[in-house]
């Protein structure tokens, strides 16, 4: 995949000769200058209308996003999952929490269960499930 660029053009010094041409911009340093122009937390679709507003190159959301991700992890900021073996074992060493009882004794949870059956299924209906197990 070869990259593309804007050309640069030569700019002339005080003395009216030609100076060197200035440093082409890759799509990639437009993403960068995007990037310090907005911020990490920008959308690839705000990078994209930057880009052509401010330089005139089409890019595709997905391109901009690749070439986020490479930025991001040249500049250390990646984003860190704990390993799966070792969130695994915390939650088998971890002791269970108590559930929280409300008056009477009941589980919150098990109240929070009986509402939302009571929501999906009615009053009537969840009643004569009850009578059923109650006899």
């Amino acid at each position: 995949m070869a990259k593309t660029s804007t050309p640069a053009a030569p700019t002339a010094t005080a003395n009216g000769g030609a100076a060197k041409p200035e440093k082409k911009l890759t799509k990639m340093e437009a993403v960068r200058q995007a990037i310090a122009r907005l911020g990490w937390d920008a959308k690839p679709k705000q990078i994209q209308k930057r880009i052509k507003r401010r330089f005139g190159v089409e890019m595709t959301a997905d391109h901009i996003s690749t070439y986020k991700g490479h930025l991001a992890k040249k500049a250390g900021r990646t984003k860190s999952r704990p390993a799966p073996v070792a969130a695994s074992a915390a939650r088998q060493t971890a002791p269970a929490a108590p559930t929280p009882a409300v008056a009477g004794g009941i589980p919150l949870a098990d109240i929070l269960a009986v509402k939302e059956l009571v929501g999906r299924l009615g009053a009537g209906l969840l009643h004569a499930l009850i009578d059923a197990f109650a006899r």
